[in-house]
């Protein structure tokens, strides 16, 4: 009986180890829509034609989709089975009559960068100040454990930014007052910002 196993395992290992090369060289065989998990996700590949580490560019911002999906499966306001937003944290603050999950200010100066860390409902920073009709890029990162986005009404700036995500987004300020950024799928728990205006 030993012999048979030994035989079945042998016998296994010459049919899969053929089955995954190709050109007899060992190569991967190029699986269309497989992708990780079998899901269809496949990040790109680098000039070498070699597929990178998954790193957080591997996984851009898209453009948004007015929420589909995102509550398909059970996640961000559905994570605890209905529309109930999640409560407002303690140290909140009022931004254009909208309660919002205060996480500091930075100013920025025409022509900069800054980066914001998008986690479970807040920004990072959340308010940004600068001069008016200043142009100022947003490196955006999704530090959280569930998708996330970045909406400016009137400029038509919708990235929806999956989990590890990060990408770029120019915002312009506006000539006074403050301009109101959210996260379509957590702003009724907090999770919004501003643009505001300072002399």
């Amino acid at each position: 009986m030993r012999r048979t196993g030994i035989a079945a395992v042998v016998f296994a290992i010459g049919i899969v180890v053929p089955a995954c090369q190709s050109d007899g060289i060992g190569a991967p065989v190029d699986e269309s829509r497989a992708g990780y998990g079998g899901m269809g996700i496949r990040p790109p590949a680098s000039p070498d034609g070699t597929v990178p580490l998954l790193g957080p560019e591997t996984f851009p911002c898209q453009r948004g989709t007015d929420g589909a999906g995102y509550t398909k499966y059970g996640v961000g306001r559905m994570r605890r089975g209905g529309l109930e937003p999640e409560k407002l944290e303690r140290d909140h603050v009022m931004i254009d009559g909208h309660g919002v999950n205060f996480h500091g200010s930075r100013r920025v100066v025409d022509g900069g960068t800054i980066e914001m860390e998008m986690d479970e409902d807040y920004f990072g920073p959340t308010v940004l100040k600068g001069p008016a009709g200043a142009t100022v890029t947003i490196e955006l990162e999704n530090e959280g454990i569930r998708a996330h986005n970045f909406s400016v009404l009137g400029q038509d700036i919708d990235l929806d930014c999956g989990v590890r995500a990060r990408d770029e987004v120019e915002v312009v300020f506006p000539r006074s007052g403050l301009l109101a950024f959210t996260c379509k799928f957590g702003a009724t728990s907090g999770m919004r910002g501003a643009l505001t205006v300072t002399g």
